[in-house]
């Protein structure tokens, strides 16, 4: 401390540099996906609850995939077949569905905020319970796509067409419960007054 009351510039700075370099040093550095998990999920097509957060997997055909409770945090999946994968409980935060399939896949309990939908086809995929919070989602495939209790709230939504859609229970943009595609049992007593 000395030396910074005397106010040497350059011995301020060396100390300084020094003190924040080992600081930075003491940070660990970011890590991407396991190369191992990666690999073992292309020969396979099967990695549950493996590590592939940041991991490239552009264009690759993972249909029928079994990558259930995965960290798939800010993965790209652009353009990639994921028909019929099962990514239900998964990190999914911030990834990249931009031009992907994901026809009849199943990613229900799964967090998805941040993520991108752009031109994605989740024809007949099951999505319930799913956090889309914040999720950028532009001219979709929702044919038949299960969204039911799902939280929509903050999403941003561009030429989408829900209505084909099953909507029960998810929260909407305000934060109000939507209610399309509920089957309600109506009571026979009331059912009998409507169709006198």
């Amino acid at each position: 401390m000395d030396l910074i009351r005397k106010c040497d510039p350059r011995r301020v700075a060396f100390t300084v540099g020094t003190l924040l370099g080992g600081l930075i040093a003491m940070v660990p550095a970011a890590e991407a996906a396991d190369e191992a998990a990666i690999e073992r999920l292309i020969q396979t097509n099967e990695c549950a609850g493996c590590d592939l957060h940041e991991a490239d997997l552009r264009r690759l055909d993972l249909s029928g995939a079994n990558l259930v409770g995965a960290d798939l945090e800010g993965a790209n999946f652009y353009y990639a077949n994921l028909d019929g994968a099962q990514l239900q409980d998964a990190n999914l935060i911030d990834v990249n569905l931009g031009y992907a399939s994901l026809r009849g896949a199943f990613l229900d309990g799964s967090d998805m905020r941040y993520a991108i939908f752009d031109h994605t086809d989740l024809t007949g995929t099951s999505m319930i319970k799913t956090d889309l919070r914040e999720s950028y989602i532009d001219q979709p495939i929702l044919i038949s796509t299960i969204l039911n209790g799902s939280d929509l709230r903050d999403t941003l939504f561009f030429d989408a067409d829900f209505s084909q859609a099953s909507l029960c229970g998810v929260l909407t943009w305000a934060g109000t419960e939507y209610r399309q595609g509920c089957n309600v049992t109506v009571p026979d007593e009331i059912d009998d007054i409507y169709r006198r």
